[in-house]
């Protein structure tokens, strides 16, 4: 299992101390932000403490000496000092505290400031010591207490007049957003952020352009837009080199670029960005936190290409630089990847023991989108050891984490913020080059301006006139897009955007619907998930997985009739919905659906993949031994429970359900937990399918 750096680092120090922390968020909007708005528009402040501050944070001194500067600086602060220079000073003195170990005090400092902030009424003061405050609870890895926190940061934020408060604390909401699986919000603050950039012109603007680009194309690799993501990467990568500043960003940048190349499954090139990075940042004291994630993303390639003694040699080394550095949650993931080894080496209690105790700590602790692959590979070892059983509880269990993180209409939000953040980016660049221009025009019509008095009058009537055409032109085409992107966007919505499926939403409401119309029919539904998908992912990378998909469902599309549905249901699974269907009909069509799948290998770029397919099948209205109809939903969970007992007794085969013997709401009990038990107990008569060897 391999470690995202933002992923794991958002409640960790990334620098040496929590100042070198806020070098990536106050560093770079310092004092000369101001200069971009109107002065009357701005609190009042002391610009010659607000100077030192900047200088402070930037300095190579350590914690204890940083503050004692700033504790004097306190001491001769005049008693009249702006409120706004006062916050923001004891809210950088209670980070130092809190760093040092002294927590109460540095709590007790924060209330004190937030005091003085309620008392000058000044939105930008509030906003920055609640947005202080949240830092201080991603720090101590309170990720949930931060997030209730963000209501009060949010609320003075609108009102906020600095750029460098608003960029602060936009940062850091997003920050707990991404921890939190929910994108599309911290990309609607990455957005805000970047408009506080806007108004900005100074020596730290690349910074803050670097940064948001990283930020954003963390955003980008999590939701497989890989290419985006490496756009990202490479603009702010030609940033980092024009502006010199390979020393603050060459490891990270190296870092995505690895991370993307090991989801692509491109091993080699991993493992060669991973090598170089480890020996660059090894003995740097400013990179330190990220080198067991390295070493740790480096074992993990050794898993994944079946070099085991030398993923142990370089897991061990990372296990011992975590300990030290009290790095709990990345020593916590080292261990896992040895229990892994262990049981890919056939010590199966030892390594399952390992295993099992880290996913239990990790249970509700994680965050989803890093507990869900972990549960992936814990099943996966479970079933290596012959413990079927307790691998498809573990199935399950991820089936409902992912379900939870698999959400079209999250991902339609993320896509549109996307194109807006991206708009934004190219507008501010246009804006630059338009600045640029209006200079030069002007010192054009300093020297033209007599000969330009006569002709004034004509020019602007024919530039007008222009105008007016080119306005009127562009609302007629601007008509004729937004009709057709609204038409793209309906079915956009109900569309799963890899394979041109109807997506899950679309086959709810159709379910819903046919519900609300009690019409008599005789359908049929089948649920299937594609056989050791996880496995194609690990060892042919998310592209040859894309294409499996993809594949699969265009065979599924073209054994069906025209009224049947195809549904992306999730993940690797399917649901076919088939419109008058007779019972006996059904096994037939399904041992087709088996063959069809394992027909032929799917070809990827780099390899042929043999591809089967496990499914549960029911007919649809279904009725128990009482004839009562079970509702669309109970008859999905019902097909669901099939799916998951052919895949606990071997895989490549489908289980059908004919008919209930004892009433739903007591077979339920049984079925939810063993419908093997229950067919053995005659509480329900079912039909197994096995797909081509």
């Amino acid at each position: 299992m391999y470690a995202f750096y933002w992923q794991l680092t958002d409640y960790r120090v990334i620098f040496c101390s929590v100042v070198k922390l806020l070098f990536g968020l106050l560093l770079i909007m310092g004092g000369g932000l101001a200069h971009a708005q109107q002065t009357e528009d701005l609190p009042a402040m002391d610009q010659a403490i607000e100077k030192t501050l900047d200088d402070l944070l930037s300095s190579a001194g350590s914690e204890s000496e940083m503050l004692a500067a700033m504790e004097q600086l306190q001491a001769k602060m005049k008693p009249d000092a702006p409120a706004m220079t006062r916050v923001r000073l004891q809210s950088y003195m209670a980070l130092s505290h809190a760093y040092l170990g002294r927590e109460d005090y540095a709590y007790q400092l924060l209330d004190e400031t937030q005091q003085l902030a309620q008392q000058s009424g000044l939105a930008d003061a509030l906003a920055e010591v609640a947005a202080t405050r949240i830092l201080f609870k991603t720090i101590e890895g309170k990720l949930t207490e931060a997030y209730t926190l963000i209501n009060d940061a949010q609320m003075p934020l609108e009102q906020a007049r600095l750029p460098r408060v608003r960029y602060f604390a936009h940062n850091l909401i997003a920050n707990v957003y991404q921890a939190k699986n929910l994108p599309e919000r911290a990309l609607e603050h990455l957005i805000a952020a970047a408009t506080a950039v806007d108004e900005t012109a100074d020596e730290r603007t690349p910074i803050r352009r670097i940064f948001l680009k990283l930020r954003v194309a963390d955003i980008y690799q999590k939701q497989t837009q890989y290419a985006a993501a490496l756009s990202e990467i490479e603009e702010a990568e030609q940033l980092m080199h024009s502006a010199g500043l390979t020393a603050m960003y060459a490891p990270e940048i190296a870092f995505q670029r690895a991370v993307i190349a090991t989801s692509q499954g491109n091993y080699d090139r991993a493992f060669e960005i991973y090598t170089q990075l480890e020996r660059d940042i090894q003995n740097d004291p400013q990179w330190a936190s990220l080198e067991p994630t390295v070493l740790n993303n480096l074992g993990d390639l050794a898993i994944r290409t079946e070099r085991y003694e030398t993923g142990i040699a370089v897991l061990q080394d990372a296990l011992q630089i975590a300990r030290q550095q009290g790095d709990v949650i990345t020593e916590q993931m080292i261990r896992f990847n040895l229990g892994f080894i262990d049981v890919h080496l056939g010590k199966f209690e030892q390594g399952l023991a390992t295993m099992s105790e880290i996913v239990s700590g990790a249970r509700g602790e994680w965050i989803s989108s890093s507990f869900e692959p972990m549960l992936g590979e814990y099943a996966q070892a479970l079933e290596m050891a012959g413990r079927h059983r307790e691998s498809n509880g573990i199935l399950l269990e991820q089936r409902d984490l992912r379900e939870q993180i698999f959400d079209t209409e999250l991902q339609k939000n993320v896509t549109e913020l996307q194109n807006l953040y991206d708009s934004k980016d190219k507008a501010q660049q246009i804006e630059l080059l338009q600045q640029q221009n209006q200079l030069s025009d002007q010192l054009l019509r300093n020297e033209r301006q007599r000969q330009l008095i006569l002709t004034l009058g004509v020019v602007v009537a024919a530039l007008l006139s222009v105008l007016a055409f080119y306005l009127y032109r562009s609302a007629q085409r601007s008509n004729k897009a937004l009709v057709f992107a609204n038409a793209q966007l309906a079915d956009q919505s109900v569309r799963d955007p890899l394979t041109g499926l109807l997506n899950r939403r679309a086959m709810q409401q159709e379910l819903q619907r046919q519900a609300q119309e009690l019409a008599d029919s005789n359908d049929a539904m089948v649920l299937l998930d594609i056989d050791h998908f996880k496995r194609i992912n690990d060892r042919h990378g998310h592209n040859a997985g894309d294409d499996v998909i993809r594949t699969i469902a265009r065979r599924l599309s073209e054994i069906c009739r025209d009224e049947d549905k195809v549904i992306r249901w999730g993940g690797e699974e399917f649901l076919i919905y088939l419109h008058n269907t007779s019972k006996e009909a059904l096994p037939r069509f399904v041992l087709r659906m088996l063959k069809t799948i394992a027909s032929d290998p799917v070809q990827t770029e780099r390899a042929e993949i043999g591809v089967t397919a496990t499914a549960g099948f029911i007919s649809y209205p279904f009725t128990d031994s009482r004839q009562q109809t079970i509702d669309w939903e109970a008859t999905l969970q019902l097909v669901d429970k099939a799916l998951y007992a052919g895949k606990v007794h071997g895989r490549n085969q489908a289980w059908g359900i004919t008919s209930l013997n004892l009433p739903y709401a007591e077979a339920d009990k049984v079925l939810d937990t063993d419908l093997a038990r229950a067919i053995d107990a005659n509480y329900v008569s079912a039909v197994t399918l096995h797909g081509p060897e």
